[in-house]
């Protein structure tokens, strides 16, 4: 006949309890101090201040829509530079235009809003 080995634990059991102790005994000991820590002051600068939010709508007949004002294509540039060229060019501008318009009229417009020195520039869609 064969005899099964047998599988004693005790050792490893040993060893684990051992080492639980050790862990409890050194996470006892363990003090914190605390420190005192001079931070530096923030920017006076108010962060609440809410960004402008610029919306662009170019129609299908060519008309371009900036916050429900109207202007002419033709002098987009100099219009939106004087109108908006003050803002914090990091405000948000939203470009909505009609599906059925040429790809070279939202560029164009696209184009004028970058030369402003706007960063933020979104695209809407449906």
């Amino acid at each position: 006949m064969i005899k099964k080995p047998d599988l004693n634990i005790t050792p490893f059991v040993d060893i684990m309890l051992v080492l639980l102790a050790i862990l409890m005994v050194s996470v006892t000991s363990t003090t914190f101090e605390e420190k005192q820590v001079q931070l530096p002051e923030g920017s006076k600068t108010h962060l609440s201040q809410k960004k402008a939010t610029i919306n662009i709508v170019i129609k299908k007949d060519g008309e371009v829509l900036v916050n429900s004002q109207a202007y002419k294509l033709k002098n987009f540039l100099e219009n939106f530079n004087l109108q908006f060229g003050q803002y914090d060019k990091n405000s948000l501008v939203y470009i909505a235009a009609d599906k059925n318009i040429k790809y070279e009229l939202f560029m164009k417009i696209y184009s004028d809003v970058v030369k402003t020195g706007f960063t933020q520039i979104g695209l809407l869609t449906k």
